[in-house]
Formats: C-alpha cells, sequence, structure tokens
C-alpha cells in the first residue's frame, strides 16, 4: 500500500533510510531510539535525561551493544550542551533570575549557578554518566556538588512537595497532576519550607541535541552494515 514504510531486507543490502527508519521509528511501528525523562527509583538525579536504544530494529546486523555510539552522543553532544546551558543560563527558556538576597550578597545578578565553577564541571564531565549496553542516563551529582540536585528539580516548591509526596518512581505527569491538586486546594498541602530554590533544569535534552545524536546512531549503524558487506551503496 503507498504511503507504508518499506519493510527492509533482512538478509540483503540496507539502504540509509532503512537504518534511519530504524533509529527514528515509525508511527505504525514505534520503536527507534528514545529520549526520556528518566525517574528511575533510587536515583536522586530529577528530572535524569536517559538515551534508550533498546527497541532500534538491528535489521538483522549482529549488533549486540549499542554502547559505543551512546558513549559518543554523550562526549561529543551532551557534555558540550550541559556546558553551554551554564554559559547563557539556561536553554531553550532562560533560567528564573536570581533572587534580591543572591544578587545582594553576590554584588552581581549572575552568571546563575556559576560561582566556583565546580557544579558547571560535574555537570558536562563524563563521570556523572551511567552507560550500560543499550542505554545511558545521569545517575546523581558528585558530593561536592549534591545542590546541583536542588537546582535541577527545584526545591521547597509545590512541584517539589509533590514530588516527594509521590515518591522517586513517579512519572513527570503524576507529579504535574499531583502538583495543581495541592495548587487547587484539593488537598492541603504541608507548610513548604523556608527556602525555595526554583527549578534551573541544566541537564536536558535540546532538540538539536536529539538529532545530533540521531544522526551519530544513524552513521554507527551504517559502518556496521559496511563491515559486513549490506550498504546499499557497496553493492
Amino acid at each position: 500500500m503507498p504511503g507504508l514504510p518499506r519493510e527492509p531486507i533482512r538478509n540483503g543490502p540496507l539502504r540509509l533510510s532503512d537504518i534511519k527508519a530504524a533509529i527514528y521509528g515509525t508511527s505504525m511501528a514505534g520503536g527507534g531510539l528514545r529520549f526520556d525523562r528518566v525517574l528511575y527509583a533510587g536515583w536522586d538525579f530529577q528530572p535524569a535525561p536517559g538515551i534508550v536504544a533498546k527497541d532500534i530494529d538491528r535489521l538483522g546486523i549482529d549488533i549486540r551493544s549499542f554502547r559505543e555510539p551512546l558513549v559518543k552522543a554523550i562526549r561529543t553532544v551532551m557534555m558540550p550542551s550541559i556546558r553551554k546551558n551554564f554559559q547563557v543560563g539556561g536553554r531553550p527558556e532562560p533560567w528564573q533570575a536570581l533572587a534580591a538576597y543572591t544578587v545582594a550578597k553576590r554584588s552581581a545578578t549572575g552568571p546563575i549557578l556559576v560561582r566556583s565553577g565546580n557544579l558547571a564541571r560535574a555537570a558536562s564531565s563524563f563521570a556523572i554518566w551511567s552507560i550500560g549496553e543499550t542505554s545511558a542516563a545521569i545517575k546523581s551529582m558528585p558530593s561536592n556538588v549534591w545542590y546541583g540536585n536542588l537546582h535541577q528539580a527545584g526545591y521547597g516548591s509545590i512541584g517539589d512537595i509533590a514530588r516527594r509526596q509521590l515518591g522517586p518512581g513517579a512519572t513527570l505527569q503524576d507529579i504535574q497532576e499531583r502538583a495543581m491538586e495541592l495548587f487547587m486546594g484539593a488537598t492541603p498541602a504541608k507548610k513548604q519550607t523556608k527556602v525555595t530554590i526554583p527549578q534551573r533544569e541544566f541537564a536536558l535534552f535540546q532538540q538539536e541535541d536529539m538529532e545530533d545524536i540521531q544522526e551519530i546512531f544513524a552513521d554507527w549503524m551504517e559502518d556496521r552494515a559496511d563491515r559486513v558487506g549490506r550498504n546499499w551503496n557497496m553493492q
């Protein structure tokens, strides 16, 4: 039928379009490379951006691990992207400005989240990533910059109260719905903490990051097709 994705030949030559369809997924077949705001139970970094490759169609190529493109994606895309977030003060939207008392204490309005530079260096390092055979995600921040967890998620707000009430396994949608219930007064919230830290999410996927990572995976899978003589252009 016209308009349906062409089924790749499992033992024959593969076009680049076959490989990209496997990575991007299709609306009918699903699958593909996923970009998640992963919330693993027991992990204290929330939202924790995650790259999940387990549902990529391997197209009959002998691919046992996606660790190599995952490592490249972290080093060449995500680390520079997170570093840039600190340099420009938040993307795609600027972070909330510093509170008046913070400005008075520092005698400056910025840069936001950059004082000693320790947090920016840690957040844009390779060491904070946990990388497996089919997925990668940030697990937590080093103990010397533990406060990065608070800035990433926010603290002392209704959203934070909802997150703590629901526990570490709650999804972003669950948290947002619970926060709205608290805001509307359906269930009275406990007294908020005296210290409120607005969410300034520094570890997240930009749209261009996801596109660049998809290209990394496409190039890597095309190279694997070359190695086994299944690249269409080599026939």
